[in-house]
């Protein structure tokens, strides 16, 4: 029994140490620090976009690369993302004829896409990008979702950062 029990510390104590010594070196997160939506956008710009600050749901962690957060109004849910990643990583992902260039509150970005229900718009950024996403709510007989986008976006795009 002792011999069992010593096997199975030593094979434990080995698995740590190789673990511990991969030979894939752990992936680097970029220092710039992520925009941080769910505290970025202020409850006044969410209420002009027509949707409840109180939706509030987060997601995503910095050291992962993302921060998330969404929010809920009658008209349609609205989903913002910040990433490291850059535009040309999300072109490259996706071929740049997926993109079509989209102007929101004066700034330009990379609209993915082309779907009446649900709006996905890219803007560059000194961190990477700003990704806003909009769906609109089925129930609702609402304009297209890039016109509600660009409606939300009036209010908060310009909390974004360059």
């Amino acid at each position: 029994m002792k011999r069992a029990l010593m096997v199975v510390a030593t094979g434990g104590l080995a698995l740590a140490t190789l673990a511990g010594c991969s030979s894939e070196e752990p992936r680097t997160t970029d220092t710039k620090a992520l925009f941080e939506p769910c505290t970025g956008v202020t409850a006044d710009a969410l209420q002009k976009a027509g949707v409840d600050p109180a939706t509030k749901v987060a997601a995503g962690a910095a050291s992962a690369g993302w921060q998330t957060c969404e929010w809920t109004g009658a008209a349609a849910h609205l989903k913002v993302f910040s990433t490291s990643r850059t535009l040309a990583e999300f072109e490259k992902d996706s071929g740049a004829a997926s993109f079509t260039e989209y102007t929101v509150a004066g700034r330009t970005g990379r609209r993915l896409g082309d779907t009446p229900a649900s709006c996905d718009l890219l803007f560059s950024a000194a961190q990477g990008v700003i990704r806003m996403v909009v769906v609109n709510n089925p129930t609702q007989q609402t304009a297209d979702a890039c016109t509600t986008l660009r409606h939300m976006g009036d209010s908060i795009v310009p909390a974004f950062p360059a």
